[in-house]
């Protein structure tokens, strides 16, 4: 009887070994792991940090990685540190303090400018003048894996370089395989950089339609989506999109707009749709509304709807990041909290006191992807 048990049980040893063969370690279960796992499965041998850095490997993994976090650089550091909070359990408060693996002679003069696919790019001020014009250096970073590369300057305009442009966005295309950096100056003229080309280019346009970009924008589906905003009224009133295969741009009817007390604080992609979130308020009430775009542009639906008894400056109040639980993780003044949209009280948790380090923020995911996967 003893015996019979034992050839059971070595059969089923040998049952759970053929369904974790090598394939289904490297190929479904390391895959969906957390990137910070991965790095450290590198050390397990060169085998495994052969495959662990394939480009292969690196898009397989991507696929899988949908958890945000916050990414903060403290500007009263009296060293050049970062630092990252989960958007989903932000409770747990911010990771240990970790350097800049890039020269910066202060704190104050690196910003964060966009980020996509778990690549930051950061804007460098080499003298310590937080009123300058222009960067001395674009950086695409990848803050996980600490690989970072300085933009080349080849065929750039010094515009490419402003502090403040109409809008900035990282992007990848699946077609040419290929990060994209797009930035619109002040003075409405459009310039692509491509990484794996190292090259700066001009967009033409002849619908000129960048002239009224502004800095919200969101990816989806081969397609960047802006604010159109209209210096006359000082206002946004449209959407419009941009194909990047043909570099067109089409306007989008959007029906938020109606209401003159209505400000955009910004897009979000969610379950494969552009939302965007849009603010009403009075100097007695506000109220937050979040719209899903469906199709094309073709028509709009008001998701949910925030409506918060407390007053202030508008621009201390922002929705960041839609949590799993339908929960919104906000910013109010210099504090990061969990506001409950549909709890009729619409309550709201401090998560904890930023400072004014929340200012100085980015969102990105952690990855794999290496800013330097184009070098040869």
């Amino acid at each position: 009887m003893a015996a019979k048990k034992t050839h059971h049980s070595h059969r089923r040893r040998k049952a759970m070994a053929a369904e974790l063969s090598p394939d289904i370690v490297l190929f479904h279960i390391l895959a969906r792991l957390p990137a910070k796992s991965v790095v450290r499965f590198k050390c397990v041998s060169k085998g495994w940090h052969s495959f662990l850095t394939t480009p292969m490997f690196t898009n397989m993994h991507l696929h899988h990685q949908n958890r945000h976090k916050l990414l903060f650089i403290p500007k009263t550091s009296s060293s050049c540190t970062f630092r990252t909070i989960d958007c989903e359990s932000p409770k747990d408060g911010l990771t240990a303090p970790r350097s800049l693996p890039f020269k910066v002679d202060s704190p104050r003069n690196v910003s964060i400018i966009t980020s996509f696919n778990g690549l930051v790019c950061v804007g460098i001020i080499e003298q310590d003048n937080v009123e300058e014009e222009y960067y001395s250096d674009l950086v695409l970073w990848n803050p996980l894996t600490c690989e970072y590369r300085i933009l080349s300057k080849t065929n750039a305009h010094k515009e490419c370089y402003e502090t403040t442009t109409r809008a900035s966005v990282l992007y990848y295309t699946s077609s040419e395989d290929d990060y994209k950096l797009l930035r619109v100056t002040n003075s409405c003229d459009a310039y692509i950089y491509s990484l794996k080309s190292d090259l700066w280019r001009k967009i033409e346009s002849t619908e000129n339609f960048h002239r009224w970009i502004s800095n919200h924008c969101a990816l989806l589906n081969g397609k960047l989506y802006f604010l159109k905003y209209d210096e006359a009224i000082n206002k946004s009133h449209l959407v419009i999109s941009l194909d990047l295969k043909t570099e067109k741009f089409t306007e989008v009817t959007t029906p938020f707009f109606r209401d003159s007390t209505a400000i955009c604080m910004g897009f979000t992609v969610l379950r494969g749709c552009i939302h965007v979130w849009m603010l009403h308020h009075s100097d007695l009430w506000r109220r937050i509304e979040l719209w899903r775009m469906d199709g094309d542009g073709d028509s709009w639906m008001k998701v949910v709807t925030c409506t918060n008894a407390a007053c202030g400056c508008t621009w201390c109040v922002q929705p960041l990041h839609l949590m799993a639980d339908g929960n919104w993780l906000m910013r109010y003044g210099e504090c990061l909290c969990i506001t409950d949209p549909n709890d009729p009280l619409n309550s709201t948790r401090v998560v904890t006191d930023m400072g004014t380090g929340i200012r100085r923020r980015g969102k990105c995911i952690e990855t794999l992807v290496s800013p330097n996967q184009y070098m040869k």
